[in-house]
């Protein structure tokens, strides 16, 4: 993936498209889907079903945009308001379309443990969509997919990752990655009702 590194005007390459790729998204750790890794352990019980969530998890298709010089977005694009810092957070973006509001899901924690030549843990939220919402879910992550436009993760008004679409989601399932344990407990307390 490019990311614009300096307020120069520079096209953006989007990434190649691996054939072979499961529906995820893949940018440097953003929206990581992980079924389909053997050590990925969760961190508690999974719900059985899913629930009305705490706060609206929001998915918007976004096109960065080079800032100008002076380091101001261009007219229609900003900023998203940073609730995790990731690769791409604090540049300019603008939002394509009309975005995906989620407010029923299962959330289930997990951990990668680290690897074995320092690679550190890495842990994730799965999200499972309810039945009536798949095709929603599915209907914007084709179109980010064949525009070759990013996805943002938007929770209370904050950004918590931006990545590429590597190929559409059909299971009704996303990943929302986190930088450290305590991250993934404080975007889970978000979004899980307590009791």
């Amino acid at each position: 993936m490019a990311y614009l590194g300096s307020t120069q005007e520079m096209p953006i390459q989007p990434p190649p498209r691996p054939s072979s790729v499961l529906a995820s998204v893949l940018a440097a750790g953003l929206m990581l889907t992980v079924a389909g890794c053997s050590d990925v352990l969760p961190l508690g019980p999974a719900p059985a079903a899913p629930r009305h969530l705490a706060t609206a998890i929001v998915l918007q298709a976004v096109r960065s945009q080079p800032s100008s010089p002076a380091g101001t977005c261009p007219a229609g694009s900003a900023s998203l308001a940073e609730g995790a810092k990731f690769p791409g957070s604090g540049q300019c973006y603008r939002q394509l379309g009309k975005p995906l509001t989620i407010t029923s899901a299962a959330v289930t924690l997990y951990q990668q443990p680290a690897g074995p030549q320092g690679q550190p843990a890495m842990y994730v939220l799965r999200v499972t969509l309810p039945a009536a919402d798949r095709a929603a879910l599915k209907a914007i992550t084709t179109t980010a997919y064949h525009s070759r436009d990013q996805l943002a993760t938007i929770v209370a008004g904050k950004t918590w990752g931006i990545g590429y679409v590597w190929a559409p989601f059909t299971a009704g399932q996303f990943e929302i990655p986190a930088q450290s344990r305590n991250q993934a407990l404080q975007l889970e307390r978000m979004l899980v009702p307590s009791g």
